[in-house]
Formats: C-alpha cells, sequence, structure tokens
C-alpha cells in the first residue's frame, strides 16, 4: 500500500487523476473500483489495504479480485507519471531539462527499436548537446555510446564514429570520477552521523579522502563531482568544529555552482544551509542572514521545506542576540495563512520559541507583537507531544517554564516541581551529548537552596557552569533544539532580573 499512497500523493500534486473517464461508470468489470481506489487514497479515506479490500468489497475480502486490481491500478499509475507537467515555472531550468532529457532519450530508443533510426539518431544528436550542457554524465554516455555503434556499424561513418567514441571514453572517465567522489562521501558519512563530537579519525579521514578526489575535480567540471567533493572537503572542518574555514570552504562552493550554465539549486542549497549552520554556532547574524536568505529563495511560500529554513533563522536570530528581528519572524510565520496546515509537532516548535520570546519580553529585552497572548498553562497545553519527548525540544520546555516561573516570582510552584526536575535529569539527561542541559538545569534547581538571593547563587553554581562549559554549544549536535538561546546567556539574563526584582 506505501508505495501505492506515494504514486498517488505524487499526482495529486499536480492535479492528475488517470481514472476521471471512469466516474460515470456502472461498476461493472471492476472499472469503477479503479477510481474509488485511487480516490481513496487520494482523499486520506484509505490507508491500509485491509480498508481498501472493506471499502470496494464490503464485508468479503476482496482475495484474488483485490490483488488483481491493486496490479492494475498500479500499471495506470505508472504510466501517468509521464503526464506529469516537467514545465512548471517552480522547476528550476536543470529540473525542466532532467525530465525533458529522460523523457526523450526513452523516445529515442523506442524508435531505434522500432527501426525509425533516422529520426532516433537526429533526436539523440539533440540530446547529446542538451545532455552535456546540464552535466547528466550518465545519460551523455550512454546516448555516445549509442550513437557511436549507430555511425559505426549501421552508417559506417569512420568520422563520427571516432568522435562519439572519443566522446563516450571521455564521459566514462568522468562517471568514474563522480562514482568515486560518491562512494568518498558516502563512506565519510555513514560513520560521521553516528559521531556527533569533535572526531581526530573522521577529520583524518576526510582529509584524505578530499587529497583522493580532488585532482578529478581539478580535471572536471560535472554537477555531480564537484557537489560530492566538496562535501567530502566540507567535513574536513565540520568533524572539528572549524566553522570559520567551513564557510570558507562553502563560499567556494556556492561560487562553483553559481558559475555553471544553470541553475544548480540542490548543490546551492546545500551549501548555504552548511553556510547558515555555521553562522548560527558562530552568533553571526548578517552573514547568515545572507545564507538563510538564499536558501528560501529556492523555496516556494508556505511549503513545509519554507517553514523549516524559517526555524533555522529564527535560531540564527536568537543566537546572534536579534531579538526584534526574532519576534518579527516569528509574528510573521503565527500569522501566515498556511501555518494553520502544519503537522501538530511543527506547530508546536513554533509554541516553544514564542514561549522563549516572552521570557525576552518580561525581561525588557524585545517588544513582543505575541506576548499579550502567551499564558505558561496554555502553553503547556499546546505542546503535548514533545513533553512527553524525553530529550530535544522537551528539555527546552523543562527550562523555559522554570525561567518564566522565576522571571514571574512563582517561586512556591516552582519549589514543588523540584523534585520531579531532579528526577528526570538523572533519568534522562546523563549522556555525553546532553551534559550541558543537566548542568544548566541543576544549575536552575540550585537557586531555592541560595534562598533565591543572587549572590549566595553564583556561589552555589560556580562549579556546575564550569562543567556546562567544558562542553560548548554544537548545533551539529541538534542543541539549537534544546538551547533555543544558549545557556549562558540565559542565566546571565535570569540573574539580572533576580536582582532587580
Amino acid at each position: 500500500m506505501q508505495s501505492l499512497k506515494e504514486v498517488i500523493y505524487l499526482l495529486r500534486q499536480h492535479n492528475i487523476n488517470p481514472f476521471e473517464h471512469l466516474r460515470d461508470g456502472d461498476g461493472r468489470g471492476g472499472t469503477s473500483k479503479l477510481l474509488s481506489l485511487f480516490e481513496g487514497v487520494r482523499d486520506g479515506q484509505i490507508n491500509s489495504d485491509s480498508e481498501a479490500e472493506r471499502k470496494l468489497y464490503g464485508s468479503q475480502m476482496g482475495g484474488n479480485a483485490y490483488r488483481k486490481l491493486k496490479s492494475d491500478i498500479k500499471g495506470h499509475l505508472i504510466d501517468a507519471i509521464l503526464d506529469i507537467n516537467t514545465f512548471k515555472s517552480d522547476f528550476s531550468d536543470y529540473q525542466r531539462a532532467y525530465y525533458d532529457c529522460h523523457k526523450k532519450w526513452l523516445v529515442v530508443r523506442i524508435l531505434a527499436g522500432m527501426n525509425a533510426n533516422i529520426s532516433a539518431m537526429e533526436l539523440a544528436e539533440k540530446l547529446l548537446n542538451k545532455a552535456t550542457k546540464f552535466d547528466f554524465t550518465f545519460l551523455s554516455m550512454d546516448i555516445a555510446s549509442f550513437l557511436r555503434i549507430q555511425y559505426g556499424l549501421r552508417e559506417s561513418n569512420s568520422i563520427k564514429y571516432k568522435e562519439m567514441s572519443d566522446l563516450f571514453l571521455q564521459f566514462r572517465a568522468l562517471y568514474d570520477a563522480e562514482c568515486l567522489a560518491e562512494q568518498l562521501y558516502t563512506e565519510l558519512i555513514v560513520t560521521y552521523v553516528n559521531r556527533r563530537g569533535i572526531n581526530d579519525e573522521i577529520h583524518a579521514k576526510a582529509i584524505q579522502a578530499y587529497d583522493t578526489i580532488k585532482p578529478q575535480m581539478e580535471k572536471f567540471q560535472s554537477y555531480k563531482l564537484q557537489m560530492y567533493g566538496y562535501l567530502v572537503g566540507l567535513i574536513q572542518y565540520t568533524s572539528i568544529r572549524d566553522y570559520n574555514s567551513a564557510i570558507t570552504f562553502c563560499d567556494e562552493a556556492i561560487g562553483f555552482f553559481n558559475s555553471r550554465p544553470y541553475e544548480a539549486r540542490t548543490p546551492l542549497q546545500i551549501f548555504h544551509y552548511q553556510n547558515l549552520m555555521g553562522n548560527i554556532q558562530l552568533g553571526q547574524f548578517y552573514a547568515g542572514q545572507v545564507s538563510a536568505h538564499e536558501c528560501l529563495r529556492f523555496l516556494q511560500e508556505g511549503t513545509f521545506n519554507w517553514f523549516k529554513y524559517q526555524e533555522l533563522f529564527l535560531s540564527l536570530c536568537f543566537h546572534s542576540q536579534e531579538y526584534e528581528q526574532a519576534d518579527a519572524t516569528l509574528y510573521r510565520i503565527i500569522t501566515h495563512t498556511r501555518f494553520q496546515f502544519l503537522p501538530d509537532n511543527a506547530k508546536e516548535i513554533w509554541a516553544i520559541y514564542e514561549s522563549y520570546l516572552y521570557f525576552l519580553h518580561s525581561l525588557g529585552l524585545v517588544e513582543s507583537k505575541l506576548a499579550h497572548r502567551f499564558k505558561l498553562d496554555r502553553f503547556e497545553r499546546r505542546t503535548p507531544i514533545f513533553s512527553r519527548d524525553k530529550g530535544g525540544f522537551n528539555v527546552a520546555i523543562i527550562i523555559i517554564r522554570i525561567l518564566i516561573l522565576l522571571s514571574e516570582r512563582k517561586y512556591r510552584r516552582f519549589i514543588d516541581e523540584v523534585d520531579a526536575i531532579n528526577q528526570y535529569c538523572y533519568r534522562h539527561l546523563k549522556g555525553d551529548q546532553t551534559k550541558r542541559s543537566y548542568y544548566f538545569i541543576k544549575m536552575l534547581l540550585a537557586i531555592p537552596f541560595a534562598q533565591f538571593e543572587p549572590k549566595q547563587i553564583e556561589g552555589k553554581v560556580k562549579l556546575l557552569r564550569q562543567k556546562m562549559e567544558l562542553h560548548p554549544f554544537n548545533v551539529e549536535n541538534q542543541s539549537n533544539e534544546v538551547e533555543i538561546i544558549p545557556f549562558e546567556r540565559l542565566w546571565d539574563m535570569l540573574m539580572e532580573k533576580l536582582k532587580t526584582s
């Protein structure tokens, strides 16, 4: 059912219903069942094979009839894929060329298979020029192979045969280089994603891998080779958290892909994204703002990915202390017409950001447009999903609740929760990846034992703060989910508030 749903959802995005002509069918022969199954899955009324059988065949299971129906609909759906309009305005020129070239290559093979060789060769020649321009290496190699056989065996044209044979060898060498780059990157990333901390072994392997692929990158200028090659090179720096060098390296990659004769949307998104992550880590707002805006330029406003990039931009605003911009961004998102259609967990993330802006507002650090509507009890009801999570955003929820209770002098309520929060720390925050959260919450829990007096508090938490600072903020550890605002800064804000209360 999952593969069926995937293709149906794809066709839905492009407003294609290959069974519309069956709408007036009488149901005999199972023809109308094709339409019913398609629309049932498309509209979310059918989510499993058992639901489909009950809906289409009543109380009796469909058995062989349903299996045949499912096989038939899959065949029609695959055929309908070719009806997707790949020249839509929101597709880049690279995307349009990709789909167009592969469709035309299918036509070439059909023509040749039916002995329409003159037409096939004419179309293949034009197609080779386009495939070469857009760096479709494997396709270019395939076309060159086809043409050299046609010119060598069918036409006996020795000049054209040699031309195509030479091109084939060039493309094969390039294809081998692309495969090597892809392999080197994949081998690195499989290891790297499971080792979030600084890792000298990954760093050494990345240097070795980049030294291996760099000569090929200097020799060939193809999309795939350069993208994977630059990704390999980037790990040299991210593996040791050298974010300044990573940003410089990303700028080099962006410069290359901006120089291509087409819009290389995917690699540009990747390296602008990496640039943005580095600038979040370094708290560099204006440089990060450029990367964020470049990322957003490739995304349609109101889509899920557009909202996700806005989350990253908001994180940059918080970490670079651009609180007015953070509030403006949050207000724009929450009042956006498409916000209501986000999944519940995505809405909760924005509710958490709103709570931190409320805290900043209560300290007089920003005049929030949304502060008037914030209520702590209501906030807790708006975050049921992440409140059940034992890491990530749930830690951010616990921390902001404590901060708001303390800033609003609701000391008794906070004291009542100290034991439960203490148990939470011991059960869920003892791992290496959660040390900063553990020590920061322990600092907050020490406040009642110092009678809420800032001078006494600072003495009690001095050692805890030192231990916390031994584990610096790292965005690659997904600390931005927990550490909406750096803990050191939150602590200093809270102490200033307690001094003036």
